[in-house]
């Protein structure tokens, strides 16, 4: 049986509750995350994490996603990037990093224009607003 190289943590968050209480939930992920991976023997420094951020009526789904191994090369190899609503989740929640961090963590590894190209393709097929991703557009 292969060994499992990725795991994944998912928090529901209410909109409405105040900026401090929602930061204060994603740094306890984290925080529980590498709690799990040190309990696994996984180095939690030597992951490669990601986030994404579902968003719903009056919620946020918030995923806490950590690789390493063969999971990890495979993201970085840019082979399986990320598709429609999962494209959006993943750049929308990890935009502050920059375009190149994103385009890696969205699986297209170091080809930022490529990302960029399909991200935008991505926001006008789901018609949602550019300007929430205008960081990551611009060039």
């Amino acid at each position: 049986m292969p060994k499992p190289s990725q795991a994944h943590l998912e928090r529901t968050v209410n909109k409405n509750d105040p900026l401090e209480v929602r930061q204060q939930t994603l740094s306890q992920m984290q925080y529980y995350m590498g709690a799990k991976l040190i309990e696994v023997r996984v180095d939690p420094q030597a992951v490669m994490y990601r986030w994404s951020i579902k968003n719903q009526e009056d919620e946020q789904i918030c995923t806490l996603s950590a690789f390493w191994g063969e999971s990890r090369k495979k993201l970085l190899s840019g082979e399986n990037p990320l598709r429609g609503e999962e494209l959006t989740n993943c750049a929308r929640a990890n935009a502050s990093a920059g375009a190149e961090m994103a385009a890696k963590l969205c699986g297209f590894g170091g080809n930022v224009a490529h990302f960029q190209s399909k991200l935008e393709e991505t926001v006008q097929e789901l018609g949602l607003s550019a300007e929430s991703f205008q960081k990551l557009l611009a060039n």
